[in-house]
C-alpha cells in the first residue's frame, strides 16, 4: 500500500475512465507508467535494461511522482493513450477494469507465476465480475502492531505467538489502559494519524478490517449496499473501542509526527502500522521492537491487503510483449532482491522464501502469516466514494462524534453514489 494514492485523485480517474477506448500503433517497444521511491525507480530501470538485453524489446520508462500519478493517468485515459503497462493502486483495480482501461492479464503472464501467487495476492488482483486476474504483483501489504517489548514486559502483557493467538479487543483495551499508566509512555497507541485519516486511504486501509473482525463490513459484498452493514450494531461495537482510546487521549495526535514509537524518547508503546515501516523501527529499536497481529474483535483477526500492482492496458498493441516483461520482472532475482531490501512484503511463495525477515519468527513471520487472514477492500467501481465516506466517519468518531450518526451518514453517502449510477452494472443488475 505504502501511503496510498490520494483517493480524491482516484475519483478523478472515475470521472475520466469511460473515455478509454483508443488505439496505439504497434512498435518494437513497450511503455510502463509507474511511481515509487528512488530505490524502486532504480530497480525497475535496471530490470528493464536486463530485459532489453535479453529480448531486444525496448522499455520506455514513464516515472510519475506519487502525488501527481492519478491526474497523469487520467490524462492518458482522456487522450486514449494509456501506456502498455500501468502501476495500479490495488483498490482502484475495479474502477479501471469496469471501465475497460485494463484487460484480463492471464493470457499474457507465465502460468507458473500465477500459480505461485499467495491467496491474498490473487484477491488483490482479481476483478469479481468475471473472477479473472486483471493485474499481477510480486508484492502485497499488511498492517500489524509494532510494540515496545520493554513496556509490554513492565505491565506483564501476554505476547501472542501467532495470528490465532492475537489479543482480543478486551485484552488489547486492558493493555492500553495499563500502558497509559506508565510514566515513560505519553501515548499508548499510535494509529499513524500523521499520515492523515479523514480523506485518506490510510484511514480506510488500516481500519476497515476491524469491522470484518467484529462481524460486520464496510459494505455488503453481495448486495453492494452499505446501509444495514456499515451502520450495524457490530460496527458500532468495534468503533466504541477506538472512540474510547481517542477520547481518553491515548492516541498519538497528528501534530506529534510519525516516529513516537522509535524516537529517542520512546513516547509510544504500540504503533498500528504498515509492514513497510519494519526496517526503520528495527534499525532504531533493535530487539526491543516486536511485530504482533492486529487484535481480534470477535470473529478472528482480519487484516488488509493490496498495494501497487501491475496491469496491461486495453490500449496496448503489444500485450504479449508487455506480459513478457512483467513475467521477466516477477522472476528476475536481482530485481526481487532489490525489492526485499526496500522492505517489500512478498506475494509470491518463491519470492517469500528469499525474504529472510518474513521467514524469521523473531522478525516478520507473523506479518507474512497474516496474508492468510486478509480481506480485500471492496473491489467495486464506487470505491472512491466508499473510502472517503468511511475514513471521514472514522476520524469523526475518534474525535468523539456520535458513532451511529456518523455511520448512518457514511452508509447513505455510499448508497446514494451507487444508486445514482444504477448500481454500477453488472455489480448490481
Amino acid at each position: 500500500m505504502k501511503k496510498s494514492l490520494s483517493i480524491i485523485g482516484a475519483a478523478v480517474i472515475a470521472v475520466s475512465l469511460l473515455t478509454s477506448c483508443g488505439k496505439k500503433e504497434v512498435s518494437d517497444s513497450i511503455s510502463i507508467m509507474f511511481q515509487g521511491s528512488d530505490a524502486e525507480q532504480a530497480a525497475i530501470k535496471e530490470c528493464s535494461e536486463r530485459f532489453t538485453e535479453k529480448t531486444g524489446t525496448k522499455v520506455e520508462l514513464l516515472y510519475t511522482p506519487h502525488d501527481s500519478y492519478t491526474s497523469k493517468l487520467a490524462s492518458f485515459i482522456k487522450n486514449k493513450n494509456v501506456p502498455d503497462i500501468i502501476s495500479i493502486d490495488g483498490p482502484v483495480l475495479a474502477t479501471l477494469a469496469w471501465s475497460g482501461v485494463i484487460r484480463n492479464i492471464e493470457p499474457y503472464i507465465d502460468s507458473e507465476i500465477i500459480n505461485d501467487m499467495t491467496p491474498s495476492n490473487k484477491a488483490q488482483c482479481t476483478y469479481p465480475v468475471d473472477n479473472k486476474l486483471y493485474a499481477i504483483s510480486y508484492a502485497d501489504s499488511t498492517v500489524l502492531l509494532y510494540c515496545n517489548k520493554t513496556y509490554l514486559d513492565k505491565i506483564g502483557a501476554r505476547i501472542p505467538k501467532s495470528v490465532d493467538d492475537a489479543w482480543t479487543a478486551d485484552e488489547f483495551d486492558d493493555i492500553l489502559t495499563k500502558l497509559s499508566q506508565l510514566e515513560e509512555v505519553t501515548w499508548p497507541l499510535d494509529l499513524m494519524w500523521a499520515w492523515n485519516i479523514a480523506g485518506s486511504e490510510w484511514g480506510t486501509y488500516a481500519f476497515y478490517e476491524t469491522l470484518v473482525s467484529g462481524g460486520s463490513d464496510i459494505i455488503n459484498r453481495n448486495t453492494w449496499q452499505a446501509d444495514g452493514t456499515l451502520n450495524s450494531a457490530e460496527s458500532e461495537k468495534v468503533l466504541q473501542y477506538f472512540q474510547k482510546w481517542g477520547t481518553n487521549g491515548w492516541i498519538v495526535p497528528k501534530s506529534a509526527g510519525e516516529n513516537t514509537l522509535y524516537n529517542e524518547k520512546r513516547q509510544t508503546a504500540i504503533a498500528w502500522n504498515g509492514n513497510w515501516n519494519y526496517q526503520v523501527c528495527k534499525a532504531s529499536m533493535g530487539d526491543d521492537v516486536i511485530a504482533l497481529p492486529l487484535p481480534n474483535f470477535g470473529k478472528g483477526t482480519r487484516t488488509p491487503n493490496a498495494t501497487w500492482i501491475w496491469g496491461i492496458s486495453t490500449d496496448s498493441k503489444n500485450p504479449e510483449k508487455a506480459g513478457q516483461f512483467l513475467s521477466f520482472m516477477h522472476t528476475d532475482t536481482q530485481f526481487l532482491d532489490a525489492m526485499e531490501k526496500n522492505g517489500c512484503y512478498p506475494a509470491l511463495n518463491k519470492f517469500a522464501a528469499r525474504c529472510e525477515s518474513y521467514m524469521d519468527k523473531n522478525q516478520m513471520a507473523i506479518a507474512y502469516e497474516q496474508a492468510k487472514y486478509a480481506v480485500s477492500r471492496p473491489i467495486h467501481p464506487a470505491y472512491p466514494t466508499i473510502t472517503l465516506a468511511f475514513s471521514d466517519a472514522f476520524e469523526a468518531i475518534l474525535n468523539g462524534a456520535d458513532i451511529k450518526s456518523e455511520l448512518d451518514k457514511a452508509a447513505k453517502r455510499i448508497d446514494e453514489d451507487i444508486n445514482d449510477n444504477d448500481g454500477y452494472p453488472p455489480f448490481r443488475k
